[in-house]
């Protein structure tokens, strides 16, 4: 059987710097299924872009980017947004999308799309 595909969101790469949490090494313990990462070249451009601005965000995503180099994770090429992007190819592929995006949850809940968010400052959980 493939490995379950997980595809990260920009907001949901920001959680590492803005609440302490090691996302992989969660994920890690909640999936019960062999896994790869997976982001939309999008995604990257998103963080390069809040990653020249100052402040929390700007190290967030700086940070996130580092991550992004040090882990093994998918690049995928498209010119879509974001949201867009993962919506469609979480329902191609039966993915699992990590996000703490309110309207995208409700856009992937309507196609009964499996998510990951933040439950609580100091843990992630299905939704």
């Amino acid at each position: 059987m493939p490995p379950k595909i997980i595809i990260l969101d920009t907001n949901f790469l920001l959680v590492p710097f803005q609440f302490k949490i090691n996302i992989f090494k969660e994920l890690e313990q909640m999936l019960e299924v062999s896994h790869k990462f997976a982001i939309s070249s999008q995604t990257i451009s998103e963080l390069k872009k809040i990653g020249k601005g100052k402040g929390k965000n700007g190290i967030a995503a700086r940070l996130a980017l580092r991550i992004l180099e040090t882990n093994p994770i998918e690049i995928i090429k498209n010119d879509a947004a974001v949201d867009d992007w993962i919506v469609n190819y979480s329902k191609e592929t039966n993915a699992i999308v990590c996000t703490n995006d309110t309207n995208l949850r409700r856009r992937l809940k309507s196609h009964r799309i499996k998510i990951v968010t933040m439950k609580s400052k100091s843990s992630l959980g299905f939704v």
